[in-house]
């Protein structure tokens, strides 16, 4: 009896471990199942051209993170990455060099500030604030375009999103940059122990003495600015500005951070699960595309990969 009581305690722990790891457990098995399902897939050019790519997604997911962590959601990621690419690209157009990124990130924060404010102060959801920042910043983004797109081939910001550093490629540099600073402000700082409380309860957090509003603006501001740095990545990739960019950014953000393991109902969440999430996702539409497989299958299976891991974190 009590060797089978410890098999079965051995067993518990087996599974609650995958259970917890089971981002980290799906992306293992994935990426050697993809190495015997395509030829194409392990060599240099692919896992290069996937790291790029997903870089900006995986910035895309730590802001979205922040902001779920608090209990909240910003439905506006995408027209954050439009109006940055069409804004970074008409402001070196303009001369501004490389104040534009300032500039740009500047406005991301003021952006940001003015959604969590409307979440905080004015006690407007989440997601009819930041719908509503979706249709503001889109239609700003198309009346600065005026239908022509800016080129800025031949720019720094196209020649330095396209290069490397010490052998890295700039833009999966950056989001190791922004991954370790987020780590450490989650991990590691008041803030981040603040909306993690304000997650899990808002009241609790708030008669601890936590400045439960000011967390949330910041945490949107934040958000804000993970997504500006995505969106200069992006207009750097494309080498001009364009209002058609960015559709879709949002529902793989939240993806990310789902599969990763956070609570759509706020107070959990790691960097590190939401990273390894976003790279998950950009390895299986990969080896999807090397397949040959349609992009309406590939809807079906992401919708199918964010079930199964809602499911699976529910049981731990």
């Amino acid at each position: 009896m009590e060797k089978i009581k410890i098999e079965k305690s051995g067993l518990k722990k087996f599974v609650e471990f995958a259970l917890t790891n089971f981002v980290i457990i799906a992306f293992i098995i994935l990426f050697i199942a993809s190495c015997f399902l395509s030829p194409a897939f392990l060599t240099k050019n692919n896992l290069l051209s996937v790291l790029i790519q997903n870089s900006i997604y995986a910035i895309c997911a730590i802001g979205m993170l922040i902001i779920i962590i608090t209990g909240g959601i910003d439905l506006s990621t995408g027209s954050y990455v439009c109006i940055v690419v069409c804004l970074t690209a008409g402001l070196i157009q303009g001369g501004h060099g490389i104040a534009s990124i300032f500039m740009v990130l500047l406005m991301a924060l003021a952006i940001g500030t003015i959604s969590g404010s409307m979440v905080a102060f004015l006690n407007i959801a989440p997601f009819i604030a930041t719908l509503a920042m979706t249709t503001i910043l889109k239609g700003a983004a198309y009346m600065y375009q005026t239908g022509q797109n800016r080129r800025i081939d031949g720019t720094f910001l196209p020649k330095w999103v396209k290069g490397t550093t010490a052998g890295i490629p700039n833009p999966v540099l950056t989001m190791i940059v922004v991954f370790l600073i987020f780590l450490f402000v989650l991990n590691r700082t008041r803030f981040g122990r603040g909306i993690y409380a304000i997650g899990g309860n808002k009241e609790t957090a708030y008669l601890a003495g936590i400045r439960v509003k000011s967390y949330l603006v910041l945490s949107y501001a934040l958000g804000g600015l993970c997504f500006a740095i995505a969106g200069i990545l992006l207009c750097g990739r494309l080498g001009m500005g364009t209002a058609t960019v960015g559709d879709g950014y949002e529902m793989d953000a939240i993806a990310s951070v789902v599969i990763g393991g956070a609570s759509m109902n706020g107070g959990s969440g790691s960097v590190t699960k939401t990273i390894v999430g976003a790279m998950l996702m950009g390895v299986l539409y990969n080896i999807m595309n090397l397949m040959g497989i349609a992009s309406y299958p590939q809807m079906i299976v992401k919708g199918v990969v964010i079930v199964l891991a809602v499911l699976l974190y529910k049981r731990k």
